[in-house]
């Protein structure tokens, strides 16, 4: 939660309007009572993006994102919701006061400080044991990989000592207590007495975030032990799924393009020979969170995996995911070498940024992909290839790009340049098989989450609705701990006679996936007149009361009170209201 009061926050969103905050990174237009652009979340050619200047919030028909002015600064920069109201309240020189913590925010406060002093104590110590007689093992393959001295400085390396309990005593020395050790997932309690780290004997990898503090490292194996590869676990400041190997430093490269490698060794190799802007997964599926993260930071990402069949994989399954969030897709294969690191070292640092030179679009790599699919000497194989081709050829960034592509593919499989473009615009033009998708389900799913939307948007409409529906459910019927969340957000203003709205209710949601999914229940509204919507209510409430019960009778089918349960929902299924109960 925020160390910020809700007056404060009030100040800074009020004093940002989101259309100008919003206008500093898309290219808005006026349309009717919103403002619409190209989203700056996913890639697409038609603008979904809309800002409602008078509900002060966004939302995108695309992807799905939405929230307030905050959340879009979470959501855009990669912030935390702290950080993105000082940078809003920065924005229009407002002074925050001191923040007050409240026990519980305080002890969370202290906890995540002794985290990133664990991890520096813990990262001189691995230093320390790479300088000395110990580490000599890793020094050796250092050398063999050809890592400079200055790069081994510029990157914290390190080495893990064959002692099992090395790090745990120096943290001891140090003062850090046994529950902290613990919590930072770098020593573990074995009996009721021993203690022992999570690394040893191997070469370590500080893994920094972009504020500069380590925060988990990565461990090489320089024995016999599996993994060869080993990460820290996730921690209070260790997330490997919103996190990147180098991006402290990429960052530094001033330079909207990444190059993302698969490990460490490659990310340094590469930076070593000069190219700063390099990224590494940290052992984890690259995953949307990584791609939003990236996206803060570039507007391209050049794929640079192994070229074996599982190098393969991983570029085409990444592909999806760096596009939807908006970045241009670039896939890059080494040859003559089995990786980057290789490479530099047999051809240099110059012939590698050659090869960067080479990197071809996404769609023609898989478009190389898909013909090792197909026999082109067979025309009905032919056909069935420039058919998937056609559907690739969709994503194209442009229609200069879609044409060469055509036409490579034409000449190869020696079909007719019309044939391919006329099922393109076939494609383009809707007449497909697949039912329109948004947010990851059909849109016209309704349902019992349908169910819930509607009455949270019942309620916001008018107060006298809240009081009559506030006597006959409770948040907690709604089951999805997310409605629950919002039902109370709701009931407690309107309990203490605040406005509720659209702008009132993402004041109280400070994270952008919840906000995002309270827009998409807004922007989905239905609109009841006098005489439709106490019907509707009735109905809604029923559906959710049969839901809430039938979850409690299956949770509760063995209990005592099973009788009772099945009782209360048959009352429920009769349940009545009218608009004079209020």
């Amino acid at each position: 939660m925020s160390y910020y009061s809700s007056d404060v926050i009030d100040d800074v969103r009020s004093g940002n309007d989101i259309v100008d905050v919003v206008g500093q990174y898309v290219q808005l237009k006026r349309s009717g009572s919103t403002y619409v652009g190209l989203c700056p979340f996913h890639n697409e050619k038609t603008p979904s993006f809309h800002v409602n200047p008078e509900g002060q919030f966004y939302h995108c028909f695309g992807c799905g994102v939405g929230g307030n002015v905050i959340g879009f600064v979470m959501e855009h920069d990669n912030l935390s919701f702290g950080d993105a109201i000082k940078y809003l309240a920065d924005r229009i020189n407002y002074t925050l006061p001191e923040v007050s913590f409240t026990k519980d925010a305080q002890k969370k406060k202290e906890l995540k400080q002794k985290l990133y002093d664990i991890h520096k104590t813990a990262a001189r110590f691995y230093y320390e044991c790479l300088m000395s007689d110990e580490g000599k093992n890793a020094v050796e393959y250092l050398d063999k990989r050809e890592v400079s001295i200055g790069a081994r400085r510029k990157f914290g390396l390190g080495y893990s000592p064959i002692a099992k309990g090395a790090l745990y005593n120096r943290l001891k020395e140090a003062g850090f207590d046994d529950e902290a050790i613990i919590k930072s997932g770098l020593a573990y309690k074995k009996d009721t007495t021993a203690f022992y780290d999570k690394f040893f004997n191997r070469l370590m990898f500080p893994i920094i975030d972009v504020y500069g503090n380590i925060i988990g490292f990565g461990g090489r194996t320089l024995g016999d032990g599996q993994p060869k590869y080993l990460n820290s676990p996730e921690t209070d400041i260790f997330n490997k799924s919103k996190n990147l190997y180098n991006l402290n430093l990429a960052k530094q490269a001033r330079k909207r393009e990444l190059i993302l490698v698969e490990g460490y060794m490659d990310a340094i190799a590469i930076y070593q020979a000069g190219f700063k802007n390099v990224v590494a997964s940290l052992g984890t599926a690259f995953n949307e969170n990584h791609s939003r993260v990236m996206r803060s930071y570039a507007d391209s990402v050049i794929l640079l995996f192994d070229s074996d069949e599982a190098g393969v994989k991983a570029v085409l399954r990444a592909i999806p995911v760096l596009r939807n969030a908006g970045l241009r897709v670039k896939v890059l294969q080494v040859h003559d070498a089995k990786d980057p690191d290789e490479f530099i070292k047999k051809f240099g640092a110059a012939a590698f940024g050659e090869l960067l030179n080479t990197a071809k679009s996404h769609i023609l790599f898989r478009a190389e992909q898909i013909q090792k699919k197909y026999d082109l000497n067979i025309l009905e194989e032919r056909i069935d290839f420039s058919k998937e081709i056609a559907k690739l050829m969709t994503e194209a960034d442009n229609s200069i790009e879609a044409d060469a592509y055509l036409r490579e593919v034409s000449r190869i499989t020696q079909i007719d340049l019309s044939a391919i473009q006329n099922e393109i615009n076939r494609l383009n033009n809707g007449v497909t098989d697949v039912k329109p998708v948004r947010n990851g389900r059909n849109t016209n799913k309704k349902g019992i989450d349908g169910a819930r939307e509607d009455i949270i948007n019942i309620i916001m409409s008018n107060r006298r609705y809240y009081e009559i529906i506030s006597r006959y459910l409770k948040p907690e019927e709604l089951l999805e701990p997310f409605y629950i969340k919002i039902l109370n957000i709701i009931y407690s203003l309107y309990s203490d006679d605040k406005a509720v709205n659209t702008q009132s209710i993402l004041d109280c949601i400070e994270t952008p996936e919840e906000q995002s999914k309270f827009t998409a229940i807004f922007v989905k509204r239905i609109k009841f007149d006098e005489n439709e919507v106490i019907k509707a209510i009735n109905d809604i409430l029923r559906n959710i009361k049969n839901a809430y019960y039938d979850k409690l009778i299956s949770d509760n089918y063995a209990s005592p009170d099973i009788a009772k349960l099945i009782d209360d929902k048959r009352k429920a299924n009769n349940l009545y209201i009218s608009l004079s109960d209020g």
